[in-house]
């Protein structure tokens, strides 16, 4: 847990309520993840955009192939915090 007062701590489950993703520093995809190593082939960061918000989707094209593949999507938040999600296809 962060080490924060009271007053920050309420603020901050507000905006963890209201807009969560307000707090993502940046996310990028690896379209092939091999299970092991994460090797990222498009970001976006909230300095991309002059509102300071991430855009919340993304377009990748995958080439056809008959093996199925992982793609992995990392996020890490404002606090450096990493959530990762895997999702085979």
């Amino acid at each position: 847990m962060l080490p924060i007062d009271e007053k920050n701590k309420e603020k901050l489950e507000k905006i963890i309520e209201l807009d969560p993703l307000s707090l993502v520093e940046y996310w990028s995809i690896d379209p092939n993840y091999d299970g092991v190593t994460f090797r990222s082939k498009w970001q976006e960061y909230r300095e991309n955009n002059e509102d300071l918000r991430i855009k919340k989707t993304a377009k990748i094209i995958i080439p056809k192939s008959k093996d199925k593949i992982k793609i992995c999507v990392k996020a890490v938040d404002v606090f450096g915090f990493e959530s990762v999600t895997v999702q085979e296809i």
